[in-house]
């Protein structure tokens, strides 16, 4: 589990796991509940020394996430769209006191030369506040796109969330923080939140935390 310090300390790295199959609801498995006590105002950290899990003090109140997958689990699609569509649906299953969110989507590319980076905000959806300790489910009509303009370069958006106020995020901590355990979850996360057209990859990449978020995608132009 995560414990709290007071300064911020060095990101662990971790490698995104590939987008899968088609499925209604892409992203998490919703399993168990949000059980987070923390907001934008801290983020989870390895500490660089002892790799001991922590909370260390951000001085934010905003931020963006986005799911990375399950460890070694290459069946679900992580936030990566897997084609041009849309999405008509989010679900985000929320703990107490929940901070107000909003629908963002970024943009990503990734090339033989330079691998994958990621990401900046493409567009936001409108803000809403996940009611406490339920699953909330809103509408949306969201078109997302996925291009390989040469063939040896991609373009991708990719399905997450900001938080814009104080709150606690719609996250579980699974207990394996640092352990990179087979079949866990893993979580980015921007601090601030990610502006519009503004890039960025500095993402605090967090391992045992699962995104209870999931998107309705439906493929078409």
């Amino acid at each position: 589990m995560l414990r709290r310090v007071g300064v911020i300390g060095i990101a662990v790295a971790l490698l995104a796991v590939p987008a899968g199959a088609d499925a209604k609801f892409l992203g998490s498995t919703m399993r168990g509940s949000a059980n987070v006590g923390f907001g934008c105002n801290l983020a989870p950290i390895l500490d660089p020394i002892t790799g001991v899990p922590e909370l260390a003090q951000t001085g934010q109140r905003t931020c963006t996430f986005r799911h990375l997958g399950y460890i070694n689990n290459v069946t679900r699609t992580t936030s990566i769209v897997p084609a041009n569509g849309r999405i008509v649906r989010i679900r985000v299953k929320a703990g107490d006191n929940p901070a107000p969110l909003r629908l963002t989507i970024l943009t990503a590319s990734s090339s033989l030369s330079n691998g994958f980076s990621c990401c900046s905000a493409r567009k936001f959806g409108r803000v809403f506040r996940p009611r406490a300790g339920r699953v909330t489910t809103i509408r949306t009509n969201v078109r997302v796109h996925r291009a390989n303009p040469n063939g040896s370069s991609q373009f991708n958006d990719v399905v997450a969330l900001s938080a814009v106020g104080p709150g606690t995020l719609p996250m579980r901590d699974q207990g394996t923080a640092g352990t990179f355990t087979p079949g866990t979850a893993a979580t980015a996360l921007w601090y601030p939140l990610t502006a519009i057209g503004d890039p960025r990859v500095e993402a605090t990449s967090a391992d045992g935390l699962d995104l209870l978020f999931q998107w309705d995608f439906r493929r078409g132009r």
